[in-house]
């Protein structure tokens, strides 16, 4: 009887934690799939505009790091160091324009701590890219570099007017065309 009163207590304990067990347990697979979907739009948001890296998705993407990657693990640790080593040399000024060697130099460093931090986020999320695959297998126009070096340009000398450095040359005309008229 004692043993029969136990049993039912037990079923009964089973039948009300079970749902609850259910649904904790599916909690946490939804959250570790959550967590994965993050990191993969973050992987997938730098592999995308990694030849340009001024782009807002990029900077974004590489901010979301420290957020998503978690250093309690082993393979994400790894992640994050590559990004600390990544940051530390983007924090560093980029090395003055006549000196045109260290500029490159700096630039080459760029690449290749980019292409490492994004090998060894692969790896972490089960991707097996090869280093030259990240470095050279991405597309950026060469109209957009342009783009780019014209709007910096721009940008500068607009700068250096506004702060009375460089003169504005300024031409009056009639308002005649002089190829007209």
């Amino acid at each position: 009887m004692y043993e029969q009163t136990i049993f039912n207590v037990l079923t009964i304990l089973a039948i009300v934690t079970s749902p609850l067990v259910a649904v904790s347990v599916q909690r946490k697979l939804d959250e570790g799939r959550a967590g994965r979907q993050r990191k993969l739009a973050i992987f997938r948001s730098l592999m995308t505009s990694r030849a340009s890296g001024l782009s807002p998705t990029h900077v974004e993407a590489l901010n979301s790091i420290d957020v998503e990657f978690d250093a309690s693990h082993a393979e994400q640790k790894k992640v994050i160091h590559k990004w600390k080593e990544y940051l530390d040399h983007l924090n560093q000024p980029v090395p003055d324009s006549h000196s045109e060697n260290d500029a490159k130099v700096w630039i080459e460093k760029k690449g290749e701590l980019l292409a490492e931090l994004l090998l060894e986020m692969g790896r972490c999320l089960g991707f097996s890219f090869d280093k030259v695959t990240i470095k050279r297998s991405s597309y950026y126009p060469r109209a957009f570099g342009e783009f780019e070096f014209e709007a910096t340009a721009l940008r500068k000398a607009a700068l250096e007017i506004f702060a009375g450095k460089r003169p504005l040359s300024v031409r009056v005309t009639n308002g005649v065309d002089s190829a007209t008229g």
